[in-house]
């Protein structure tokens, strides 16, 4: 049974004047404020979906940028709500938005959110619990997983399919989150075409055109062959040339074209698909790293040329075009990434994926403070502290680019790829700075796990 939302029209006078007061401080960047709004209005109407999100976006910006408590009591106060939550749903959830109003992505209170919230009936208000959890850690296949299968149960296949394909994304080799994708792809299917109204049984019972099934499967098989993914653009064009303006179909012809590598094609397809679906983030996504594949592929070819035949006649027009292609590109990307940034201003992932396009096209100011948000997310915190660094390196801000560095590197017990990044880039900043012997030791550290990284080799040698 669906959840019976609020909306901001419903709201009584007073409770929407403080939601608009809210927005407008928001707006003006006081999002401390805006929490201390928007609490009670949430408090008091805990069916108003709208007000808790905007809740939690203010308080991720609030909390942005402050230091953790040296003593975290949080997963104490869980238990407690948790003890009281079978009494006292309702009261429970004021709870738990206390501590959220300080605490947007603590995962114990959001999962306990998700518990609390689907026992008394509010699945849209549940789901909003873990996509909480998954932000604040982007790499937590098991909250995906549980949310996923949440979706599917709720009969939701398009939301469970996005986060199927989020899972796929951060674990390529997890079986069970494929199975899940194509299970949900085909529930997607049976949901428009109706299927299965009035019969019961699994997909394949309400499916009578076996080879449609068999299509599907070959669809979404990783492994099909060049043929098979020929034999799906074949059918798939007769049910486009039927009905062009169906999302699903324009979608999977795109991506059966992006596994083809006819990426023109493929990306004419995902823009029609995006456009139909106002602004899917899924399709987007797919959409814009389309568009960075043809240019950096725009960009390869000029400079397979160049390497083939530096005496050409046409070398230095070809560089010129080279540097040109690259520059665009780099701007393309961040122009992207701000897009997304403004649509979601409080996921930090999107937060470091802005702040390293603009340090790549050469903005190292405009990447700090992006940077800086973003390092608060522990799953990404060390990578966008070395970006950080070089952002600082490129202002010859040597001494702050150290510090980012030392600390980064303190966090990484195991010296892996990251760790090595992380080293070898504080030694060349110490060169930088006159510190040689402490620049030789970070390639040492390199140098006794693995010989064979960059020229920690030829630098260490040449140091006896």
């Amino acid at each position: 049974m669906p959840e019976a939302v609020t909306t901001a029209a419903d709201l009584p006078a007073n409770l929407r004047s403080l939601f608009d007061k809210a927005a407008a401080s928001i707006k003006m960047q006081n999002s401390a404020y805006a929490v201390q709004l928007l609490l009670p209005v949430v408090k008091e109407v805990p069916s108003f979906l709208e007000g808790r999100r905007t809740l939690r976006s203010a308080a991720a910006m609030a909390a942005s940028g402050t230091k953790k408590k040296l003593l975290d009591t949080s997963s104490l106060t869980v238990m407690k709500i948790k003890s009281k939550a079978e009494k006292d749903p309702a009261g429970a959830l004021g709870e738990l938005e206390d501590l959220l109003s300080t605490d947007p992505f603590n995962a114990a209170a959001n999962t306990l959110l998700f518990e609390v919230a689907n026992a008394a009936g509010m699945p849209e208000t549940a789901g909003f619990g873990l996509e909480m959890v998954i932000k604040g850690k982007p790499e937590d296949v098991k909250t995906m997983h549980k949310l996923a299968e949440f979706y599917l149960a709720q009969d939701d296949p398009e939301k469970a399919i996005t986060i199927f394909n989020n899972i796929v994304k951060v674990a390529p080799t997890d079986g069970e989150a494929r199975k899940g994708l194509t299970n949900a792809n085909a529930r997607s299917s049976m949901k428009k075409q109706k299927w299965g109204e009035g019969e019961g049984g699994n997909f394949r019972d309400l499916i009578r055109n076996k080879d449609k099934a068999k299509q599907m499967e070959d669809m979404n098989r990783i492994g099909a062959t060049r043929e098979q993914l020929e034999e799906q653009l074949s059918h798939l064009a007769e049910e486009y040339a039927a009905n062009q303006n169906d999302v699903n179909v324009s979608r999977r012809i795109g991506e059966l074209y992006e596994r083809l590598e006819d990426y023109p094609n493929a990306l004419s397809y995902l823009s029609w698909a995006l456009q139909l679906s106002n602004g899917d983030s899924s399709i987007e996504t797919k959409v814009h790293k389309l568009q960075d594949k043809m240019d950096e592929m725009a960009i390869a070819k000029l400079q397979a040329e160049i390497d083939a035949d530096p005496n050409h006649a046409e070398t230095e027009t070809r560089i010129e075009q080279l540097k040109a292609h690259e520059a665009a590109r780099s701007e393309k990307l961040v122009v992207s990434a701000r897009e997304r940034v403004e649509r979601n201003p409080t996921d930090p992932q999107l937060r470091f994926e802005l702040g390293t396009h603009l340090y790549n096209a050469g903005h190292a100011t405009e990447a700090i403070p992006e940077l800086q948000r973003a390092k608060n997310n522990p799953s990404i915190r060390t990578k966008a502290m070395l970006t950080l660094a070089r952002c600082y390196e490129a202002k010859s801000m040597f001494d702050i680019a150290d510090r980012q560095l030392v600390e980064a590197a303190s966090e990484l017990q195991v010296m892996d790829a990251t760790k090595k990044d992380i080293l070898f880039t504080r030694g060349v900043i110490l060169e930088k700075m006159g510190r040689k012997p402490d620049a030789l030791e970070c390639f040492k550290q390199i140098y006794e796990i693995d010989y064979g990284y960059r020229d920690v080799a030829h630098r260490v040698e040449n140091s006896y």
